[in-house]
C-alpha cells in the first residue's frame, strides 16, 4: 500500500523517523501527543494532518495496515543500515514510484493530488523541507489551492520557502488557470441549467476574496452572449446589485434573458434574506423591460452553489 509519509523518509530522514517512531507507539496519534513525545509542533501538526487526510489515522486510531506498514518501513531502514546498504530496500523503490513526476508519467497528471501538483511546479524543497512538505505546508497555511491562487506574486515571494523564481512560477500557473477559464467562456456555452452556469463561473469565483455580482446575458437559444458582465463589486461582507445596472448589462448585450450570479467569499452558498430581496427586485425590473430572469445563483466554494429559483420559487411570483 502507498503510505503518505513514506516520501519524507528520503527528504527528511531523521526528522521523519522520529515522527513515525513516536506516532506508531500511540494508538491514536494527535498533534498534542506527538508534541508531548518531543516532536516539534509544526511537524506534529503536519504529520497528523497528512495521516488523517490519507485515511491512515481515523477517529478511533490507526488503520492496522498503515501502522504495520510504517513499522515495516522503519525496520527496513534499520536492517539496511546494519547491512551497510540503507538504500537497498523496498522503501526506496516505493518512494521512487510515488514521486510526483514518476506518478504523473505512470498514471497521468490527474492522478496527482493538490500537494503533488504544487510540488511538481516547485521542483525542489527549501532548507530542511522536502518539496512535498513545502507544497503541503503552503496549501495548509493559505487555505488550499483557492487560497494560493488569491495571493499576489509579491505575497508569494514573502512566503517561507519561496523566492522570486518559485513564486513567479506558482503565480503564472494560477493565472494560466484563470485565463483558460476565461477562454472557455468565449465559446458561447449553453446555460440551460443552473449546473451549467455554476460550473462555468466557479473557477473565476473561487479566486475572489470579495463579492462580485454578474449578469449573464442569454440569446433565444440560452447561449451566453459574450462574457459575464460584472455589475457590482463589494467586499467580504457583500455587495449591492442595482437592478438598473443589471438590466442595462442584459440590454446592451442584446439578451432576451439573463441569469444573475454572485459569490459568497465565506464559501457558504446559502442565500441571505438580502439575496432573496435582491432577487425579487431583479425579477420585477426584468419583467418591466421584457427580459426573462432565468435564475439567481449563489456560488460557494468547492463547486457548491444554490439556485434561488429552485430553492425559493416564490421570488418569481
Amino acid at each position: 500500500m502507498n503510505l503518505t509519509l513514506a516520501s519524507q523518509l528520503t527528504t527528511r530522514p531523521e526528522a521523519t523517523r522520529r515522527i513515525l517512531r513516536a506516532a506508531v507507539a500511540i494508538d491514536l496519534p494527535t498533534a498534542a501527543l506527538l508534541a508531548d513525545a518531543g516532536i516539534p509542533r509544526w511537524d506534529a501538526v503536519s504529520a497528523v494532518h497528512r495521516l488523517e487526510a490519507a485515511g491512515e489515522v481515523v477517529a478511533d486510531g490507526w488503520q492496522t495496515a498503515a501502522r504495520d506498514g510504517y513499522r515495516v518501513l522503519l525496520a527496513d531502514l534499520v536492517a539496511g543500515e546494519a547491512s551497510g546498504s540503507p538504500g537497498a530496500n523496498a522503501l526506496d523503490r516505493r518512494e521512487e514510484a510515488d514521486r510526483p513526476r514518476e506518478k504523473a508519467l505512470r498514471g497521468g497528471i490527474a492522478s496527482l493530488d493538490d500537494g503533488e501538483l504544487v510540488a511538481l511546479l516547485l521542483r525542489t524543497g527549501s532548507g530542511d523541507e522536502g518539496v512535498l512538505e513545502l507544497a503541503e505546508r503552503l496549501l495548509h497555511e493559505h487555505g488550499g489551492l483557492a487560497g494560493l491562487a488569491r495571493l499576489r506574486v509579491e505575497e508569494l515571494i514573502e512566503a517561507k520557502g519561496l523566492g522570486p523564481a518559485k513564486a513567479g512560477e506558482l503565480a503564472a500557473a494560477c493565472e494560466l488557470g484563470r485565463r483558460l477559464a476565461s477562454a472557455a467562456l468565449r465559446e458561447r456555452p449553453v446555460l440551460a441549467t443552473p449546473e451549467a452556469a455554476a460550473a462555468m463561473l466557479a473557477p473565476l469565483a473561487t479566486a475572489l476574496a470579495h463579492e462580485e455580482f454578474w449578469c449573464l446575458p442569454l440569446d433565444p437559444r440560452m447561449r451566453l452572449i459574450g462574457e459575464p458582465r460584472v455589475v457590482a463589486r463589494g467586499d467580504v461582507d457583500g455587495t449591492e446589485a442595482p437592478p438598473r445596472a443589471f438590466c442595462r448589462a442584459a440590454l446592451t448585450a442584446g439578451g432576451v434573458a439573463a441569469i444573475a450570479v454572485h459569490n459568497h467569499p465565506t464559501g457558504d452558498p446559502t442565500p441571505s434574506a438580502a439575496d432573496l430581496a435582491v432577487t425579487r427586485r431583479l425579477v420585477a425590473a426584468c419583467r418591466a423591460i421584457d427580459i426573462g430572469l432565468q435564475d439567481h445563483l449563489v456560488l460557494g466554494d468547492g463547486g457548491r452553489f444554490t439556485s434561488i429559483r429552485r430553492a425559493h420559487p416564490d421570488c418569481w411570483r
